[in-house]
Parts: C-alpha cells; structure tokens; sequence
C-alpha cells in the first residue's frame, strides 16, 4: 500500500505497547501513545508521527478527540471503541480539511455483534471484508430480542438495603 502513515486504535495502554512493538520487529516504524506517557513525551510523540518520524501512531482513544493531523490517510480499528460516538471520533481522525481517508475495523465473530450495535446507533450499513487466513471459526451470536444484557435485571445495592430493611421491619 502507498499509505504514509496510519493511526491505529487499541483498547488499553498494553495493548498499544504490545502493538506497536509487533509492528516494530515486522519492520514498521511505530510507536505508542497513551494516558500513561507523561504529558511532554504525549507532545514530542505526536509532534514526531506530525513530522512523519513514525508510520504508525498505535494509540488508545487519548487520540480520538481534539487532535488534528494533518493528511491522515488512514485509521485502523485494532480493537472496537466502547461506545458508537467513540467510533464517529476515532474515524473522524482520518479525511480531514476535504480530504479523502480509510477507516478499518477489525471484526471478529467474538466482537461482531457489538460491531453491529455501532452501525446500529450511528445508522450504518459498513461494508465487510473477510481477509484470507482470518476466517471466522465461529458463527457470531444472534442478538436475541428485547434480551438488555443484566442492566434492569439485577437489584442494585440501594434496592437490597431497602428489601432488607422491609424485611428486618416485618420480622
């Protein structure tokens, strides 16, 4: 690919070291940037991938608001934000000032449904492609209907003390 640099998003700072230093033994130039960088080696390291000192940026979502860098042509979802206005942000990184960008997610039958959660809440309909030697060993769970997950199912710690009270009241 002609891509000159490539911002890549991770969920944690681990996650961002660990990449970047993969990428580095395969021969990229890249670094991490995270919350847990103080704040001048945070300015020196984006001044750096700025200048085009590194190829890649692997970075946690830190980078997915307030930023601008210029001519980004693309942006990698290594790992799936937590939120859909988390991912509006992170790709609203790349395709700045008119100018055209890529965005990839990377998807797998363990994070699919959550990929559709997004498109869902940002009314998406993104394109998928399957890369050969990536396939899938599993089918993705079918999102059953009207099943929220455990919020609104479980008593909260406030909603026990009180039914404990009742009960301590009535015996």
């Amino acid at each position: 690919n002609d891509w000159e640099r490539v911002l890549v998003f991770v969920a944690t700072q681990h996650a961002a070291e660990h990449v970047a230093a993969k990428l580095n033994r395969d021969g990229l130039s890249a670094t991490s940037f995270h919350g847990g960088l103080s704040q001048g080696a945070r300015e020196q390291t984006l001044d750096e991938f700025k200048d085009k000192r590194w190829d890649v940026l692997v970075t946690t979502d830190l980078a997915a608001r307030g930023i601008d860098i210029a001519e980004l042509p693309v942006v990698v979802n290594y790992d799936l934000p937590r939120s859909a206005d988390d991912y509006v942000h992170r790709i609203g990184r790349t395709g700045r000032a008119g100018e055209s960008g890529l965005a990839i997610s990377l998807v797998s039958a363990d994070t699919e449904a959550h990929f559709r959660l997004i498109e869902k809440r940002q009314n998406l309909n993104l394109p998928r492609e399957q890369i050969e030697g990536f396939e899938s060993v599993q089918a993705a769970a079918i999102a059953v209907p009207g099943n929220g997950g455990v919020k609104g199912k479980r008593p909260s710690k406030k909603d026990r003390l009180q039914a404990a009270a009742k009960a301590a009241g009535s015996a």
